[in-house]
């Protein structure tokens, strides 16, 4: 009986070790846990229209004393800025000039100029409307800058001329003579800077030439251009065939609206 016993506890000795051996010794074929893998960023379109910004009783935004107060050439002024998405609008308001330069907000749907209404006439577009929705944005620029807080791709915008620009067109702008003639010219020129802080004069936008004018919402397709693709940045600048000794003297004013970017959540 001792015998049967003693017999009888070493087979289930030996079977347990086997089955241990069985499960901890083999290393032919190891399992191997799969690293997890980073999700893929998400791409983000977005169209920037204006429709957020709190307009005045005449229907525009221009800045205001609400900004960061600096000294422009001994005059009280306010950076100010309008934000969307990821676009910040820079704009610089000095009220005792009543003057502004960046990017101004309208809803207005007047389509005339003229010297004595000057504003708010210079926030009418030659449409009487916006591309899209109510609002509009009124490029009046001296290096005043779009910055995207990343980096984006601009795929493009609409964009029409500003009644104080055709005015000169059509009449003369008072400092050079006469109205424009076929072999006159005004451009807009973007200006995009890249992540690496690369910048430079890009694309040209034509306002008019060769005896017309743009008069409507118009599309400046960018989607095929390098140039535009990982920007942080985007600035204006015009040129044109009307000048005097300090510059360009026809309006120098574009109106957009509906800019489309995408860039990387």
């Amino acid at each position: 009986m001792r015998t049967n016993k003693f017999f009888s506890l070493a087979a289930i000795a030996c079977g347990f070790a086997l089955s241990f051996t069985a499960c901890t010794g083999n290393t032919d074929n190891p399992i191997v846990v799969p690293e997890p893998q980073p999700a893929e960023p998400e791409t983000v379109k977005a169209t920037i229209g204006f429709e957020g910004a709190t307009l005045n009783a005449d229907g525009y935004w221009c800045g205001d004393e609400t900004g960061t107060k600096f000294d422009n050439w001994g005059s009280e002024a306010f950076a100010c800025t309008y934000v969307e998405d990821v676009a910040t609008f820079n704009t610089n308001f000095t009220p005792s000039w009543a003057s502004w330069m960046g990017y101004a907000i309208s809803n207005r749907t007047e389509t005339t100029y003229a010297s004595e209404t000057m504003t708010p006439d210079q926030f009418n577009n030659i449409t009487g409307k916006a591309h899209g929705g109510k609002n509009f944005c009124v490029v009046q620029t001296y290096g005043e800058t779009i910055d995207f807080g990343k980096p984006v791709t601009l795929k493009g915008f609409w964009y029409t001329n500003n009644v104080w620009t055709v005015d000169a067109i059509l009449n003369g702008d008072g400092m050079t003579p006469g109205k424009f003639e076929a072999e006159d010219f005004l451009n807009c020129i973007l200006c995009p800077t890249n992540a690496n802080g690369d910048s430079g004069a890009i694309h040209a936008v034509e306002l008019a030439g060769e005896g017309k004018y743009v008069g409507d919402w118009t599309y400046c397709d960018l989607s095929e251009d390098p140039n535009f693709k990982n920007i942080v940045s985007l600035s204006f600048k015009f040129d044109g065939s009307k000048n005097n000794d300090y510059g360009l003297t026809t309006p120098a004013y574009v109106c957009i609206d509906d800019i489309d970017i995408e860039y990387q959540k």
